[in-house]
């Protein structure tokens, strides 16, 4: 579950395998590609290579967070698929990333109680290959505090097998059998 980055830049970065006339990328084209787990695409206009880029996929909407429940002093995980993961779905078509967050919490952990949305934590993006497409993900995320009782229920038809409330000085469990991508949401979530 290593993380593999591409910097779009126009000055390179010292000791970063330079990829040439890789534009357009997309993941087809990305396998091999790393050697180590970063490579750059140098380029006088990178934001101009970055749309470009992101041209190349099928775009996918979600959103989620991270819940606190203040009276226990914990925090809402799941595990889906065998990994530890924060709930996250789908925004649907005419649905805000917010109201989709609280939507998808509660419909994933069979959560009860208030739960409201305090503060954005940030973006996290993703690539993946499913039925010989690339889609992009991205990744909308929220902190979130609940209110009511701890009783949780796993869909079961998300593939979620448990449903937790977790201590923060707890958590070492969760952050080594997660993804990158939520250890910088919880990086990004606790920054002072």
């Amino acid at each position: 579950m290593d993380k593999q980055v591409i910097h779009f830049t126009s000055n390179p970065i010292f000791n970063v395998d330079i990829v040439e006339n890789a534009m357009p990328l997309n993941l087809l084209s990305l396998k091999g590609m790393f050697k180590n787990q970063e490579i750059q695409a140098v380029n006088a206009h990178p934001k101009s290579e970055l749309k470009t880029f992101f041209k190349m996929f099928n775009k996918l909407k979600t959103a989620g967070g991270l819940v606190f429940h203040p009276s226990s002093d914990s925090y809402l995980w799941i595990k889906r698929l065998g990994v530890w993961d924060l709930p996250k779905g789908k925004i649907e078509l005419g649905e805000s990333s917010k109201d989709a967050a609280i939507r998808e919490i509660l419909e994933e952990c069979g959560l009860s109680g208030k739960l409201e949305l305090k503060h954005r934590i940030c973006s996290t993006y993703h690539v993946y290959e499913f039925k010989n497409k690339s889609i992009l993900k991205k990744n909308n995320w929220y902190y979130l505090e609940y209110e009511g009782d701890l009783g949780t229920k796993p869909q079961v038809e998300e593939s979620i097998t448990e449903v937790q409330w977790i201590k923060k000085e707890n958590f070492h469990n969760c952050l080594a059998q997660t993804y990158p991508s939520i250890r910088e949401v919880i990086d990004h979530a606790f920054e002072s």
